[in-house]
């Protein structure tokens, strides 16, 4: 076999599990619906206000300063998605669950990672969402669970 058949094949197959299943019941976990505001300013070269995600059943949207989704995602309309869990720990105060979000934009379906989080007290605690939590402070976001 030629290396360069060997590699299209790896690729082929790589891509073809990356797909888009339209007749497959997937949406968005539980705990990730609802509204996040993001808990960073914008710098003062950003031209758009504080990030938000508005994340339904299966459906999110993304407006203002995020910086994982600044670039190549479309803001201000509802896009479809869905979520996997990859780890739990199950919960209580230092509940902390992780994850991937497929979000379908213009065609394609691009994923990010997650990681859902608590800080505070029994009774008193505050959900939070890190989009893209290994990434560098460039390239990740933390937002915390907004009262609608």
């Amino acid at each position: 076999m030629k290396p360069g058949i060997g590699i299209f094949a790896l690729v082929l197959l790589i891509f073809s599990g990356c797909g888009w299943d339209e007749t497959a019941v997937e949406n968005f976990d539980y705990d990730l619906r609802g509204t996040w505001v993001s808990i960073r300013e914008p710098d003062w070269w950003e031209t758009e206000e504080k990030g938000r995600l508005e994340i339904g059943y299966d459906t999110i949207k993304i407006t203002g300063s995020v910086r994982p989704f600044n670039t190549g995602y479309t803001k201000g309309f509802n896009l479809q998605g869905y979520s996997e869990e990859s780890s739990s720990d199950g919960g209580g105060i230092s509940y902390e669950k992780k994850g991937t979000l497929f979000i379908k934009d213009a065609g394609s379906v691009k994923s990010v990672p997650y990681l859902i989080w608590r800080t505070g007290t029994y009774g008193a605690y505050v959900d939070m969402l890190t989009i893209n939590p290994s990434g560098t402070d460039l390239n990740k976001e933390t937002f915390t669970s907004a009262v609608d």
